[in-house]
């Protein structure tokens, strides 16, 4: 921490003092080039009050008089680069007549000389400041020879000494540039490598985000190319259910067909919660429902299969649960049914029990079978996406290994917590803890199981699908819930708008996806492009995109309402009938 914290202190002291300079030497180099020289000019009067030599203080002062003019011009519109020359040429006389009066090449002026190509090389830049070397390297040689030929006044030394001198006084010079050189080569081949390797990070990061990209879409569209034909399996084999009250040995098929329906369904819905819980996207609901049938229902959707099964297939509910509880039924639904099946697929004797007991407060969800189990170094992998207890599971048991991921990340989004505890070859008993309370019943009951208000009233319906099982299947639910109910199929959103000029409709169900002109485009012509009241026809959008963006696109287009396929026809028809009842009047 303390090592960063210096650079940003430095940064920031840097900009308060530079917010005090004129906006003429607020940007790029001057800031720093404006103290430099501040700086130097201090130096220069201090020398001209203690130097011991006889001449100095008006030279000292002219060449502090000469900076503060290259400063004043500078302000004024003067270049940088000529008066960084200016004011080096000036320093060099100075310098040079300073040598002349202190002994020529043994006095200690000629040190000074050594930093003259320095302002230039860090101010102007690399050619500059190479030029002002050799300018410094010829005047150190051209006080060496003078000096040697006792032109100028030197100090009672030798000729070697002269050399000596000389000779250190170049190599120093040499030094003090080149490695500034040295490392400013480094720092720009460093700087070319990172901005390289900048480069290449750039496109990967958008390698990665295309990816992702694609990945979305592509969950997208086989989630909706898979839940098309869901919705008409799962919706005609509810029609048939519903109509072989009396045929024991159909219904038992159906039974099955409604089994491997409702698998098929989970292995779908983990890839899209995958998905979601990839982009952070996956969210729960709260609702207020009964506990006790809830739990229920998630434990029965298994008995089909058990039927077939020697296990013992229990469920024990504590007698002190609440009636009512609020979380995310769906949610709890999931996890548990995530339990059971994982349970019955590694059990093949013994017993799988489910418990749920009153902490109060609080409820603890188990599920505990007597199957293979689980291996004490393959826990840790347990609640990993797409990892199972063994390498072969997958080929001996089935599944997808995104189940127990999944549930791990709604009981977090639940508020609750999960886990598990296995011994191999004993069996595994997998737990939620949710923090429930009871609650108290809600005052409206649930419409889908009272009767339709409108069974006998002939409503208008235009059903909007490309594809025609779909539309069978929407036709038939309509029929069964309102006999006399009229209904015309079109197979795009431009034949629906077509429809929709030559006759009135009460509602029109509308699919998202579809060609020549998709179910967004169909609802915003019909709204934005229409006179009243035609642009207020009740819309009804019917949808197995699960896509967040498009989903929120379909509605902004003037949806009336939304439902997702595959649907339950009960729901379905109540939905509706709530829709024309309410706002079927007003349009």
């Amino acid at each position: 921490m303390s090592e960063n914290a210096s650079p940003k202190t430095n940064a920031s002291l840097m900009r308060r003092l530079t917010a005090f300079l004129p906006k003429s030497f607020q940007e790029g180099k001057l800031p720093y080039v404006f103290f430099f020289l501040s700086l130097i000019i201090t130096l220069l009067l201090m020398l001209s009050v203690i130097s011991p030599y006889p001449h100095a203080k008006p030279v000292f002062l002219s060449l502090a008089a000469f900076l503060m003019l290259m400063l004043l011009l500078v302000h004024l519109g003067l270049s940088l680069a000529w008066a960084v020359h200016l004011g080096s040429a000036a320093s060099a006389v100075v310098l040079l007549y300073a040598i002349w009066a202190a002994g020529g090449s043994f006095a200690s002026p000629m040190t000074w000389l050594m930093v003259l190509p320095l302002t230039p090389f860090y101010v102007l830049g690399r050619k500059e400041g190479m030029v002002w070397l050799l300018l410094t390297l010829l005047l150190q040689a051209m006080v060496a020879v003078l000096t040697g030929l006792e032109i100028w006044p030197a100090l009672p030394l030798t000729g070697e000494d002269n050399f000596t001198s000389w000779v250190t006084a170049t190599a120093a010079t040499g030094v003090l540039v080149i490695v500034p050189l040295l490392y400013a080569r480094l720092y720009q081949k460093a700087l070319r490598q990172g901005m390289r390797d900048q480069q290449a990070l750039e496109l990967k990061k958008k390698e990665l985000e295309h990816t992702l990209l694609m990945r979305e879409h592509f969950v997208a569209t086989i989630s909706h190319e898979l839940r098309t034909p869901m919705n008409a399996i799962l919706g005609f084999n509810a029609l048939l259910l519903a109509r072989l009250e009396g045929h024991p040995k159909a219904r038992k098929v159906l039974d099955h067909t409604q089994q491997s329906a409702d698998h098929l369904m989970t292995v779908i819905n983990d890839i899209l919660d995958y998905s979601q819980m990839e982009a952070g996207e996956l969210v729960v609901q709260q609702e207020r429902f009964e506990l006790r049938p809830m739990v229920t229902h998630a434990f029965e959707l298994f008995v089909p299969r058990v039927k077939s099964m020697e296990i013992d297939y229990r469920m024990l509910l504590d007698p002190d649960l609440p009636v009512w509880v609020s979380t995310d039924r769906h949610r709890l639904v999931q996890v548990l049914v995530n339990f059971l099946g994982n349970a019955l697929k590694f059990t093949h004797q013994g017993s799988v029990v489910m418990r749920v007991q009153w902490q109060n407060p609080g409820v603890l969800f188990s599920v505990q079978d007597t199957g293979i189990g689980i291996a004490p170094e393959r826990q840790s992998q347990v609640f990993k996406r797409f990892s199972q207890a063994e390498d072969d599971t997958q080929a001996l048991y089935g599944g997808n290994g995104l189940g127990l991921s999944i549930s791990h990340r709604l009981a977090q989004l639940l508020g609750g917590e999960i886990g598990f505890e296995s011994e191999t070859g004993k069996g595994s008993r997998f737990w939620l803890q949710l923090p429930l309370k009871a609650e108290s019943a809600p005052l409206k009951k649930d419409v889908a199981a009272t009767p339709l208000q409108t069974p006998q009233v002939s409503w208008r319906f235009l059903i909007a699908d490309d594809h025609p099982v779909n539309r069978l299947l929407v036709q038939h639910v309509l029929k069964n819930a309102w006999p006399l109910c009229q209904t015309v199929e079109v197979s795009n959103g431009q034949e629906a708008l077509q429809a929709l000029q030559q006759q009135p409709f009460d509602l029109v169900l509308m699919d998202m996806v579809m060609p020549v002109l998709d179910g967004i485009a169909a609802t915003q012509k019909l709204r934005q492009e229409w006179p009243e009241p035609a642009c207020r026809v009740l819309v009804f959008g019917l949808t197995a995109n699960f896509n967040p963006v498009d989903l929120e696109r379909f509605k902004a287009a003037g949806l009336n309402d939304v439902m997702l396929k595959p649907f339950e026809p009960s729901q379905f028809c109540h939905r509706v009938e709530s829709l024309l009842l309410t706002q079927g009047v007003a349009a």
